[in-house]
């Protein structure tokens, strides 16, 4: 082979070579940002579940302190409702009898 001829080839493999050195570039720049963005949402789903135990917790509590409330308001109105039956009965009785 000439040296023409194999300079050429060189030429040609080298410019090959810059040509795929640079889409290997542009994929790593694209893996880069595919990895920057997994990571990224991967932070925000952390956060997002951290919000929801958080709900979660609370929700749980209300409900519980709810639950409280309504029994001991029912309790609250059940000895109210005697008293006011006293009342009534003795109202009665004291007519009846007055």
């Amino acid at each position: 082979m000439s040296t023409s001829a194999s300079s050429t080839l060189e030429r040609q493999n080298d410019d090959v070579l810059e040509n795929l050195l640079g889409k290997v570039k542009s994929l790593r720049g694209v893996t880069n940002d595919i990895y920057d963005d997994a990571e990224s949402q991967r932070g925000m789903l952390d956060n997002t579940s951290n919000l929801f135990d958080n709900f979660s917790a609370r929700l749980a509590n209300s409900s519980s302190r709810l639950t409280h409330t309504v029994v001991q308001g029912a309790r609250h109105h059940r000895l109210t409702l005697y008293i006011v039956a006293g009342f009534v009965t003795l109202f009665f009785v004291y007519r009846w009898f007055f």
